[in-house]
């Protein structure tokens, strides 16, 4: 048999075959479609994010919570001329334009897939694209938003077989996973269980923290929200305002008290402070105080000579009274800190656990 005879008898079979198309696709392409690489130490963010991608067809997952490691993993991994695409946390390292430029060095076709709170107009992430990198996935993780990213990735890394003839009334074939949706009773019934999930631990909850919690559009949301109110499992109170981070919108913020003078959380409180008026001092009140701990002088008259202030704060490490403390914000999701001044607040409905 001539190699034409081997050449057409392959085509036939193309022409008759989803299988053998597959095959090719496989044979001719060496790039890998079911292998990606995830570099981030957060493992809640790690967990969520092996989930929604073995859902999106990745079967072989690997996690590394160092840059190095990733970088070492990826090298080992790509010696096969394979392109496996990489997810990176924005915060894996402290010069994370460093190392997308060391990854492309190593490979410059490779598809690096940054998490971040930031917007793409941001400068640091504009910075990341004009380097190389392939895209952006936003936290707080949505799964829409993911596979939104990951369908750009399959189709930009489908193989294209040249010179093959137009197969008509075939469907076409695509190498890549084919997700099927889930029965809308079965998605509403998954989606109420995670809002029970998040439910557990509360006594109110705001629609805005609901939704940041949990992938679905708003629509969805509402829809359950009115469901788990005619099943008497949560009602409606008054609408709220919360602090939100400034960069990435996120309500998920922490707050710690700090001294108003040196901006640290070295205090304590103290049931009686004195002040006193002769030297212009503060000081800590102890019982039988009948003279000035600063200068040594009588007291005198209260109200009139000395005045005394009561639940004040003391810093140990400026040592400075004061009597209200300042608050420091930080968003944990993007790690950004901020003042009251610079926060944004969103307005939303909150709801009471029954």
């Amino acid at each position: 048999m001539t190699k034409n005879d081997i050449e057409m008898d392959i085509e036939k079979n193309l022409a008759e075959s989803k299988d053998m198309l597959q095959i090719m696709y496989l044979q001719e392409y060496k790039h890998s479609t079911n292998e990606i690489i995830i570099i981030e130490n957060n493992i809640s963010f790690i967990n969520t994010l092996q989930n929604y991608l073995t859902e999106l067809g990745f079967e072989n997952i690997y996690v590394c919570q160092t840059a190095t490691e990733g970088e070492k993993l990826f090298k080992n991994l790509i010696k096969s001329d394979k392109i496996v695409p990489i997810i990176i946390d924005d915060r894996i390292s402290e010069d994370i334009s460093h190392l997308v430029e060391q990854l492309l060095a190593i490979q410059p076709d490779v598809k690096i897939i940054v998490e971040t709170a930031f917007s793409e107009n941001d400068k640091e992430i504009k910075h990341l694209f004009d380097l190389g990198i392939f895209c952006t996935i936003s936290k707080p993780l949505r799964f829409q938003n993911l596979k939104e990213k990951i369908d750009i990735l399959w189709k930009e890394d489908k193989p294209v077989i040249e010179d093959k003839p137009v197969i008509e009334d075939k469907p076409v074939i695509e190498d890549k996973p084919v997700i099927e949706d889930k029965p809308v009773i079965e998605k509403d019934i998954e989606l109420i269980d995670k809002v029970k999930t998040i439910l557990k631990s509360k006594k109110t909850i705001s629609f805005k923290r609901i939704n940041e919690n949990i992938d679905a559009s708003l629509t969805s949301i509402e829809e359950c929200l009115k469901k788990l109110e005619d099943q008497k499992i949560l009602a409606p109170i008054d609408k709220i305002k919360e602090v939100t981070c400034p960069k990435c919108n996120s309500v998920e913020i922490d707050n710690t008290a700090i001294c108003p003078h040196c901006k640290k959380s070295d205090f304590g409180k103290y049931p009686i402070v004195i002040h006193h008026y002769r030297c212009d001092q503060m000081f800590l009140y102890e019982s039988k105080l009948d003279k000035c701990r600063v200068c040594n002088t009588n007291l005198g008259r209260q109200g009139t000579d000395y005045a005394e202030f009561k639940d004040y704060y003391l810093c140990t490490s400026c040592e400075n009274y004061f009597g209200e403390l300042e608050s420091k914000y930080e968003c944990q999701k993007c790690e950004t800190q901020f003042n009251i001044h610079d926060a944004n607040i969103e307005s939303s409905m909150r709801y009471k656990i029954l």
